[in-house]
């Protein structure tokens, strides 16, 4: 296929194909199966494949504990995650229930795919999705960044000050800042070279007096990362800090 759109339509019109041509499959696994089951094995086997991982296994954690998980492939429906969804409605953003309900479906695709699982429909797509909103404009105000700044001092944790202060000088995303490595970084020179990015290309991010102040006066070093922090660890930090100084 020159297009991978002609691909998709290719496998829908197959799939259509087989339908109408009432091919039988034996079900007794889907009688068996539970949607944790799938979780679990597309953590296994996908998720820890991903630059993505740390993030995705937290979430792939969290669906593990929803009463859905342990619903059989032949019991599920696209009920229970709509209400999962309605659920979750109250307390996240669309983006971070669009990126559940995300996993959830790439995990029955791959089972229906590649692990050849009898499964006829994915129930996820049956599910009506939140908008994801607008995309996040907010800038610091006068007079924020020294609150910020200020709240840290009650923090547990010695890294968030530096880490924002980082943050704030080279405009990095916080899960490219927790992968920063060391050995990626040229204090002398001034720059920090990311491998790989969000989108999958390499660059070289110049660093002001500013950043190169911040870790030159980390007592990381016997870290291979400069900041030896998970992704969920400091968004929890931010919370409380956004709670302390009233930056929201």
């Amino acid at each position: 296929f020159n297009q991978k759109a002609d691909a998709v339509a290719w496998g829908r019109q197959k799939d259509a194909e087989t339908d109408r041509a009432g091919v039988q499959v034996d079900t007794r696994e889907l009688e068996t199966t539970t949607v944790g089951d799938i979780l679990r094995r597309y953590r296994d086997e996908v998720v820890a494949r991903k630059r993505s991982q740390p993030v995705e296994d937290y979430v792939v954690s969290r669906l593990l504990r929803q009463p859905f998980s342990v619903l059989t492939l032949a019991e599920m429906s696209a009920a229970p995650f709509a209400a999962y969804r309605d659920r979750r409605a109250r307390t996240v953003s669309g983006s971070t229930i669009r990126r559940e309900l995300g996993i959830l479906q790439h995990a029955f695709d791959i089972a229906r795919r590649e692990w050849a699982i009898p499964l006829t429909t994915n129930p996820i797509k049956d599910v009506k999705k939140p908008s994801p909103g607008r995309p996040r404009t907010r800038r610091l105000q006068e007079g924020e960044f020294e609150r910020l700044v200020a709240a840290c001092e009650e923090c547990r944790n010695d890294l968030i000050e530096p880490f924002i202060r980082f943050a704030v000088e080279t405009g990095m995303r916080r899960g490219e800042i927790t992968r920063v490595r060391w050995e990626q970084i040229d204090l002398d020179r001034r720059t920090l070279h990311i491998p790989e990015t969000k989108n999958g290309h390499p660059r070289t991010i110049p660093l002001t007096r500013g950043a190169v102040g911040t870790l030159r006066a980390l007592d990381t070093l016997k870290s291979k990362r400069a900041f030896p922090l998970s992704d969920n660890a400091f968004k929890c930090a931010w919370r409380r800090l956004q709670a302390r100084s009233g930056v929201r």
